[in-house]
């Protein structure tokens, strides 16, 4: 009873007094105030968590960031009453961020992940995905000294102009996504002031490209040309040998290359330009041209060595095409894989009695006898096969080339070799070469059987 009577005489002496009553004591919780935006974040960016009071920094055991691709992430760090997840992030990946009641404020308040508390401690997780990186300079050619012909690759498309290069180059080219540039004389650094990338659609500024500081060497610079029917062929080695080009085409030549010049006419003379760009400059050659008369000619411009599908050897095969204006004859035609005269397969037709021509622009397929690939192929397309299950000596592998063998007049001769050994290939995806003897993988698992492609 004196309890009751003392708050009431506490109560009217407030009002006579104009003294305001105490508030009760409210209970403020840790709350994240700022969850990050939902987009795409890019690598360079920084991920912010903003919170209602500062973020005690040995708590962040209650705030775990991991990535799909590149698991758990340790670049979080506490800025007063943020966390920031730091760049550079993992590219073209997902971020999967996970908040609990562990977290505290500076003060130790445990996070209010929900509504409202709960004995349940509820978790908070939020995914955030990331983009493309900005393009970086991957390769430079040389690398082991100055040059006056440099050649660069981003790890992705940029575009390049040549007024935005300190110093400007008097020359540059494009080929493969090289960018070359050639120079008044031989330097060990230049810079490019504005370099767009193409797909981010961003430009990057101020790219320094260096090189090591010694002289460039003397190189004795070799040629060797050899030509059929309908192309031309240029062999250019030498330790200085950076670029080439022949005619309207270029090729990035790293201490040598070699260019193949086609679509020529049989049975004529032709003068062909060369220039070799170099470390110490550029250096002109004209050759002399003489094309043998007309003549069929076939590649090998394709090798699935490592299928997916099963059984693996079934679905291995080797494509031919006909790169000429004749018709090849494959009868009396042979298939090697080790280049070793073992295990020599003959060439014969899946569908007994039919013929083995190969017509211009058009391609053969060579696998096991046991191999499906009736649903597959083109139907113009020409099915070869072997007189057993595999190809060659007991299949294709990575590591071993392929050649095609035939007889002529006699003779046993080489018409076709291809090479996928120290070219990598991902499983599934096939060994690919063209005409102009740029080599890539399949773009489709399993390749394209009877579908001749160029490389890009």
């Amino acid at each position: 009873m004196k309890r009751v009577c003392f708050a009431m005489i506490f109560a009217v002496l407030c009002v006579s007094c104009g003294i305001d009553e105490p508030e009760e004591n409210a209970y403020e919780p840790f709350v994240c105030t700022g969850f990050p935006e939902e987009r795409v974040y890019y690598p360079e960016e920084t991920i912010v968590f903003k919170f209602n009071m500062p973020v005690n920094p040995n708590s962040l055991n209650g705030f775990s960031v991991s990535s799909e691709n590149a698991g758990k992430l340790d670049s979080v760090e506490v800025s007063g009453d943020s966390v920031k997840i730091l760049p550079p992030l993992p590219a073209e990946d997902n971020l999967f961020v996970t908040l609990t009641s562990a977290l505290k404020s500076l003060d130790n308040k445990p996070l209010m992940t929900g509504e409202r508390f709960s004995e349940n401690k509820e978790v908070r997780e939020l995914v955030y995905e990331t983009g493309k990186k900005l393009p970086e300079v991957a390769e430079i050619i040389p690398d082991d000294s100055k040059s006056a012909t440099i050649a660069i690759k981003f790890d992705s498309d940029v575009e390049i102009r040549i007024k935005d290069i300190e110093p400007k180059p008097y020359d540059m080219m494009e080929l493969d996504g090289w960018h070359v540039f050639a120079f008044d004389e031989p330097l060990n650094s230049f810079k490019i002031s504005k370099a767009r990338s193409l797909e981010r659609d961003y430009e990057l500024n101020n790219v320094e490209v260096n090189l090591p500081d010694n002289p460039p060497e003397e190189s004795e610079i070799t040629f060797e040309q050899d030509s059929t029917d309908t192309r031309f062929t240029l062999s250019v080695k030498g330790s200085s040998v950076v670029a080439l080009a022949l005619e309207s085409s270029y090729f990035i030549c790293h201490e040598g290359c070699t260019a193949v010049l086609d679509g020529l006419e049989p049975g004529k003379n032709y003068k062909v330009k060369a220039e070799i760009w170099t470390k110490k400059g550029k250096i002109n050659r004209t050759f002399t041209v003489k094309t043998d008369e007309a003549s069929p000619h076939i590649m090998i411009s394709e090798i699935m060595h490592t299928p997916t599908l099963e059984p693996q050897k079934s679905w291995e095969f080797v494509e031919i095409y006909n790169y000429s204006a004749m018709d090849f004859d494959l009868s009396g035609c042979f298939i090697d894989d080790k280049n070793d005269g073992k295990g020599v397969d003959p060439l014969s037709a899946k569908t007994e009695g039919s013929e083995l021509i190969l017509h211009p622009g058009k391609t053969a397929v060579i696998t096991g006898n046991e191999a499906a690939f009736g649903d597959i192929l083109p139907k113009d397309a020409l099915w070869l096969i072997v007189d057993d299950t595999t190809i060659a000596d007991a299949g294709l592998t990575g590591n071993e080339s392929v050649q095609i063998l035939c007889d002529h007049d006699g003779t046993r001769m080489l018409d076709a070799e291809a090479d996928p050994s120290g070219f990598k290939t991902d499983k599934g995806f096939s060994f690919t070469t063209d005409i102009s003897g740029r080599k890539c993988q399949s773009e489709v698992e399993n390749g394209t059987p009877g579908v001749y492609a160029e490389c890009r």
